[in-house]
């Protein structure tokens, strides 16, 4: 048994007190751990100073359970926005609706709070080595200041973590590595790790939490100390939501605020376990395999939980799950209304919001936080599966008057369980096409460019056997669009490829190349690299222009063995003109052809723009 002077660790559950030396994150009984203060010492703060120095997380030193305040690392975490939403508010009928928005801390996430006193921590205590499991967001906080206090950081993701966020933890020097299965998985191994190397080892922890409650502490100072009647969070592990509530209560236990506000959890549909707890009183059952676009609180089995019960409880408080979908069109609806681009998991308290409002427990007078975790940027992904792809064009005046013409701009993608939905079976009539157009995508489009639509639907109906889904037709869409109809230099007629288990495979196209039909063979890594290979041998024999392929990418926006391909390939001349072109297929070889086919006309019809072919 082990204290600290002001403060000491113990178990939130059957209280045993641990050595903060320590490295440990849970009890021996499986509870999460807390910091305890003598709250008699914290009385006698300099409340004058509290309530009239701006807010900033290193103001709280005496809340924090850091002996050594000297060198403290900081990237000048906190003091973010509480960004008044009179937009949505008006919307919403909620005129004092208030965004706190932390991805206006150093690395764009809430975790910076944390990270500061957790890193702090770890230098205290003498450790070179820092390890955490992490969605994302933790990764590149921890990562950032480790780099800035001189710590060698290990980060272990869950796969499919957003690139974004990925990225951003590498470039801050980190060793990343990806783990086969959930973050739960990631989070056992990183346990391990931290035991077996002796690392310190960082997460959503006591430490971590204390960091996090200074949010609360912002929150009444820049309500010049008339707290909120309600506070919304995001919860995945459930660490910020419980902290955020202590320090309220710190501030009314100090007298600093009247009262005390009600917390509202929310998660995600797929991934909802407290959710599900607390609607059911009983105990929480993890979720194995969380199914959301939400990555950031995608936790099935958050070890903070108790501690969000017991803050729901104390505050008599909510907790709210939402779908992929409702956060989505809320995330949309933050970004038009209030100009911020937040993460999707921060948008669930939007969503969330709403249905509380109907419920009839917010009331037009509250005074409501919604807490935005993180910016948009961590995840941008995820926001263009819901959006329609910007029209790429000339830089004439003509070619703008043919998107306005088009209404193009107009064009609305569904939302993610729309883009399953089927359109068509059979090749559909011309007028059907364009209603379906319309009705879908709030899209009018001219008799030519429907015609080309059901041209190509026609073909992946009757040649491909592919059924439209909603997916599929947007991408046909901005495909045709995009296609400026001119005459093609190159047109690929017809190709034949075989592949083998042992040997590369081999593609013979022909191709028709200004009037004149061409057939070439070629092998390859790759069934479309033997095609592409094969079409640049016919060009190169039989026409002058030259050029490279710079880049390649596929995205499936649909699931299924039959889902649509969209392919886009990056070509480039000798003079350096570089050409982005898309194709579209539920064959990803025919859609790599298309690409490349329209790829190769854009660049010669810019060299007899630009007049650089030969005479």
């Amino acid at each position: 048994m082990s204290t600290n002077g002001f403060y000491h660790i113990s178990c939130f559950i059957c209280s045993k007190v641990w050595d903060e030396k320590v490295n440990t994150t849970v009890c021996s009984c499986g509870g999460p751990l807390d910091i305890v203060y003598d709250y008699d010492q914290l009385a006698g703060l300099n409340t004058y100073l509290l309530r009239n120095a701006p807010p900033k997380v290193i103001k709280y030193l005496d809340f924090f359970p850091l002996k050594e305040r000297k060198a403290l690392v900081s990237l000048d975490e906190g003091a973010t926005q509480l960004h008044k939403a009179e937009n949505l508010g008006k919307r919403l009928s909620l005129p004092k609706l208030y965004i706190k928005n932390e991805g206006l801390n150093p690395t764009g996430a809430f975790k910076d709070r944390g990270s500061f006193v957790e890193i702090n921590k770890a230098k205290e205590l003498g450790f070179a080595k820092v390890c955490v499991a992490s969605t994302g967001n933790m990764a590149a906080s921890v990562a950032a200041y480790s780099a800035q206090a001189g710590l060698t950081c290990f980060v272990f993701v869950p796969e499919n973590t957003p690139r974004g966020k990925l990225a951003q933890a590498i470039s801050y020097g980190s060793h990343v590595i990806q783990v086969r299965g959930t973050y739960s998985d990631a989070y056992d191994l990183t346990m391990k790790v931290a035991a077996h190397y002796r690392y310190y080892l960082a997460g959503d922890y006591a430490f971590r939490g204390e960091g996090q409650k200074s949010l609360s502490y912002e929150v009444c100072e820049q309500l010049w100390f008339s707290p909120p009647d309600w506070v919304l969070v995001p919860a995945g592990m459930g660490t910020n939501l419980s902290y955020i509530w202590k320090g309220f209560k710190e501030y009314y236990r100090l007298g600093l605020i009247p009262k005390l506000p009600h917390m509202v959890a929310v998660q995600a549909e797929g991934s909802a376990p407290i959710v599900t707890a607390f609607e059911k009183r009983s105990k929480l059952v993890p979720v194995g395999k969380p199914q959301t676009v939400c990555s950031a609180i995608a936790v099935g089995n958050p070890i903070d939980a108790p501690k969000v019960f017991a803050a729901l409880k104390e505050s008599k408080g909510q907790a709210i799950a939402v779908s992929d979908d409702e956060t989505l069109k809320a995330q949309q609806e933050l970004a038009k209304l209030e100009a911020l681009y937040v993460e999707p998991s921060s948008a669930t308290v939007i969503a969330a919001l709403k249905k509380l409002i109907k419920k009839g427990l917010i009331k037009e007078s509250d005074t409501v936080v919604a807490v935005a975790t993180g910016a948009g940027l961590k995840d941008p992904a995820t926001t263009l599966k819901v959006i329609a792809e910007p029209p790429l064009i000339e830089p004439v005046l003509s070619e703008v008057e043919r998107v306005m013409d088009s209404d193009f701009l107009s064009l609305r993608a569904g939302s993610v369980g729309e883009k399953e939905k089927l359109i068509f079976a059979k090749v559909p009539a011309l007028r059907q096409v364009k209603e379906i157009i319309k009705k879908e995508f709030s899209l009018s489009l001219d008799d030519e460019t429907v015609k080309i639509i059901r041209n190509v639907i026609a073909k992946f109906i009757n040649i491909k056997g592919k059924k439209i889904v909603k997916a599929d037709l947007q991408s046909i869409i901005e495909t045709v669009i995009a296609d400026e109809r001119r005459q093609k230099t190159l047109e690929v007629v017809d190709f034949h490829i075989e592949t083998f288990k042992k040997k590369k495979p081999m593609a013979t196209v022909t191709v028709d190349i200004k009037g004149r039909k061409y057939t070439e063979t070629s092998d390859g890594v790759g069934p479309v690299d033997a095609a592409i290979r094969a079409i640049t041998a016919a060009i190169r024999k039989n026409d002058a222009v030259k050029f490279r392929l710079t880049d390649f990418a596929v995205e499936i926006p649909t699931t299924g063995s039959d889902a649509t391909v969209e392919a886009t390939m990056v070509l480039q001349d000798e003079h350096g003109t570089q050409v982005v072109e898309k194709g579209t297929s539920p064959d990803i070889i025919v859609a790599s052809i298309e690409a490349y086919e329209k790829g190769y006309n854009e660049l010669v019809y810019q060299r007899s723009k630009n007049g650089k072919d030969k005479k």
